[in-house]
Formats: C-alpha cells, structure tokens, sequence
C-alpha cells in the first residue's frame, strides 16, 4: 500500500462539508454531530446525488464501517459482477487474491485515522478482473473527531493492462537476452553496471539477482584492465571499438574473449549509457592454435623438401659451383622466406614491408643503408600476390647487386608503394627505382629473372606490371586493383 497526494479526495470531502454548511442543519450541526443520525441527517442534507456526476465510484461510510451512501458508478458497476456490489458485502467482489490487502487498508485506515490506497482486482461476471484503485479518506470536524469517510474506486484496468504489457515485454526481452551465450552487459557512462544477463553473472561471478550497481573494470581480471579502460574511454567519446581479454575461474580453464563496446546515444545525440557484448571465443583461440601449429609443421616439412630439393640438385648437375646452382638456389631460399611470412600470419596473407626486407635482406649491411624504403606498413598483400611480388623483389635484388645500383658504392634503390584512387576505384600501385648504378642497356634476350620479374606477377587479378631500363636505372612497377592483391583482414 503506498500514500500519495490526496487533492481530488480531498475537493469531494471540501464540496461534500460545503453543501453541510449551507443546509439546514449549518456548519454547527456538522461540528455538534455525535450520534449516527445526526451525522446522517447531515450528510443526508447535503445533498449526496452531487457525486453522481463524478466517473470514481464513491461511497460514503459511517465512523462504524456501515455505508451511507453508493454514487451513481458504484451502483452502476453492480450490473458486471456477481453480487450486489452497492452495499457493504461489496468487499466480496473483490478477487481472492487481493481482498485481504483491501481488507487491511480499510481496517488500517480505519484504526489510524489516515487515508490509504491499495491496487486490487474486481470479479466481473463477462470479463477477466478489473483493476481499481481503493483510496480511503476520512473527514473529520474541528475537533478531529471523524464524521464520515470517502471510498473512492478508481479504474485502473487500462492503466494496469498496459503496465503488464509493458512488463511482459520486459521479461520477454530479458529472456531473449539470457538464452544468448554472449554476456551483454549495459554499462553507466561512469563506468558503473547497470544490467546484465545470465551469461554476463556467470562469467563474471556476479548473483544474477544482484542490484548490480559495481565497477564494471573492477570485475575484469587485472591483465587486461588498461585495454578495458582504454575501450571504455573511446565508448564514452562515441566511438564503437572492441578489445580482447581473458577470464579464469577457480578449477576451470582459461576463456578468452572478444569484448565489443557500443555507445548508445540520445535522440541528442549525447552517449547515455554503452552496451558491451562479450563473446566467448575460446573454442576459435584454440582453433587458431591448432592451425598454426599445423601450419608451422607444413613450413617445417616444405622447408625440409626445399632443402632435400636443394642438395639433390648439387649432387645431380655436374658442377655444383656452377652459377645457375647458385641462381637457383637462392629463388628457393626466396621461395621459403615468403612461405615463412605467410605462416606467420596464419596464411592470411604479409605486409608489403615484411616482404620487402625479407627479400632484400641479401643485400648486407652496407648497401642497406642505401635502400629506401617508404609505404603503409599495415598495408597487406593477399598470400599469392605476396609470393608473385616476393620472387620478383628478390630477382630485382639480385640484379641490383650483380651489374645494378648495388653494384657500385654510390647507387641507391627505393622502393615505395601506396594505393590510390582511380576512376571511383582503388588500385595498390608499387615501385622499384634505382639510380646512381653504371649504365644499364636492355638485354637481347630476356631469361628465367625477367619472367619472374615480369610476368609472374601479372598472375594477380587485374594486374599491370612495368620494368624497363631507364637512363639513371631499372625502373619497375606494379598496379593491381586493392580487390586482387591486399587483403584487409
């Protein structure tokens, strides 16, 4: 039972002392009244068919608990139940769930002299229960002594039908919620948690009927609090972002998690609170172990063929001081640089840094210092474009260094990439300069080195490659669309 303003009981009590005042009685008798017929005769003489304009259903009660007096709504509502429900067995209407607490109310009331309220339900005889809102006042003189007593009823049944609804939809959303194996977590912009679902308590070791209410980065494990501190400050500036953590209970094994923090904003666009949806991915973590322990076995065993491939070859060819035993030698050893970056990442694919340094590493210490080397190196190529453009890095390389711009002390290689837009598409564009080298013509045949140079890596999708002989140097480029030779994973 809770107690709120009573302002329109207390207009019905002001009118009702207003027509006692002005009967024939006056304001005296009301004052004077201390038997049951003269506080009838009062109330009878004011005139009580006033209250059959208001929609409440009224009655008015004796300081003993006998009624007076229903309104026209009250003796209307007789027609929807069972019982007469215009006279003091109108309490039986109520529905046996609720009529102790009306019960208590009135009995409550009438033993402290103070108004009370309390929700209940009324059995309809062509309907479900309706609900109404009991609401008792008593009226007293200017003594304090009690003259009569207001029972209002007030419909509350749409009122109550669209809280249910309300409430029902709440818990139905709840439920979809908990049977997600994703914690899902709302989260204050003060960092404090606001809800979370079933999952969210269990992995988190919080009473699911928890008023929560707690620092969120407070029930993280401390490894991985500054990445969350970190997430969280983004969210609150508006910026989706995600981070990985790791949690362990006692006697379980570890579970890691992918953490995705969104901020949800006003129709101001101000963040109110953030959602945070942790996903369990242990099982992948583990997956992507296992493949590349898998994945690092292959490199293992096809570094070991290209090494068997490699003595069979010294032992097969009559000389194996030859040159061409060298030549091929190293392209197997360029081969197996570009598989070891491939493998680093899973296959997925290698930046253009990484493949550039691999397979330019031959070049020694002092010619390093004049390779330049300027790009994105988050920029990655796809695993094929890396092995096409890797072989023909390393055959530049090696040109440079036998009649090219490494063949002198003063010659300088850059190599550059970048992506650029064309036409509303977007296309990788690489470049090999040399300058300062001796002059260089173009050969009169074209060998195995400029096939790999060339022509390789033209087996990108949609790719154009450019190698010519300049008057200060090779020049060598490639352009392919972004869609054929990166990868953005």
């Amino acid at each position: 039972m809770r107690i709120e303003s009573f302002t329109e009981i207390d207009f019905y009590a002001i009118y009702l002392k207003k027509c006692t005042s002005n009967s024939v009685y006056g304001s005296a008798c009301v004052r004077k009244a201390s038997s049951m017929n003269t506080i009838d005769a009062v109330i009878s003489a004011a005139n009580c068919e006033a209250f059959d304009f208001l929609p409440d259903l009224i009655g008015i009660v004796r300081p003993n608990g006998s009624y007076i007096y229903f309104n026209k709504a009250w003796r209307k509502h007789t027609a929807n139940t069972a019982q007469d429900f215009a006279s003091p067995e109108w309490i039986k209407c109520v529905h046996p769930a609720d009529r102790r607490d009306v019960e208590t109310a009135i009995q409550l009331s009438y033993g402290n002299g103070q108004p009370q309220e309390t929700e209940f339900r009324i059995e309809a005889q062509s309907s479900n229960p309706q609900w109404f809102l009991l609401r008792t006042a008593p009226h007293a003189d200017e003594d304090g002594r009690v003259l009569f007593w207001l029972h209002i009823l007030t419909c509350l049944h749409k009122e109550k039908a669209d809280d249910l609804a309300l409430r029902h939809t709440a818990r139905m959303r709840m439920e979809m919620l908990n049977v997600s194996t994703d914690c899902i977590k709302l989260i204050n912009t003060d960092g404090t948690l606001a809800h979370m679902n079933e999952a969210g308590c269990t992995a988190l070791c919080v009473p699911q009927d928890s008023d929560f209410g707690m620092d969120w980065l407070g029930l993280l494990p401390p490894e991985i609090g500054e990445p969350g501190r970190e997430a969280l400050k983004k969210a609150r500036n508006g910026i989706c972002n995600r981070f990985f953590g790791i949690s362990q209970t006692p006697g379980e094994s570890p579970r890691y998690w992918d953490n995705m923090l969104t901020p949800l904003l006003t129709p101001a666009g101000e963040v109110e609170a953030i959602l945070c949806v942790s996903r369990d991915v242990t099982a992948a973590h583990h997956d992507e172990q296992r493949i590349g322990m898998l994945l690092r076995e292959v490199s293992h065993r096809a570094r070991n063929m290209l090494t068997v491939i490699r003595a069979l070859m010294r032992r097969t060819v009559p000389d194996p001081h030859e040159e061409f035993v060298s030549i091929l030698d190293k392209r197997i050893t360029s081969i197996a640089r570009s598989q070891d970056l491939l493998v680093q990442d899973h296959w997925t694919g290698a930046t253009v840094q990484h493949v550039v340094v691999a397979q330019t590493v031959t070049v020694g210490d002092e010619r390093s210092q004049r390779l330049h080397i300027d790009g994105d190196p988050t920029i990655k190529l796809r695993p094929e474009a890396a092995e096409k453009i890797g072989l023909a890095i390393h055959e530049l390389t090696t040109n440079a260094v036998r009649h090219g711009a490494f063949s002198n002390p003063v010659g300088t290689v850059s190599v550059a990439w970048n992506i650029e837009k064309q036409d509303g598409e977007r296309f990788f564009r690489m470049r090999w300069k040399e300058e300062g080298g001796p002059p260089i013509s173009e050969p009169l045949r074209k060998g195995f080195g400029t096939a790999l140079i060339e022509r390789n890596p033209r087996g990108v999708n949609g790719a154009v490659v450019v190698y010519r002989a300049e008057p200060d140097g090779i020049l060598w480029e490639f352009t392919a669309p972004t869609s054929g030779a990166l990868t953005f994973s």
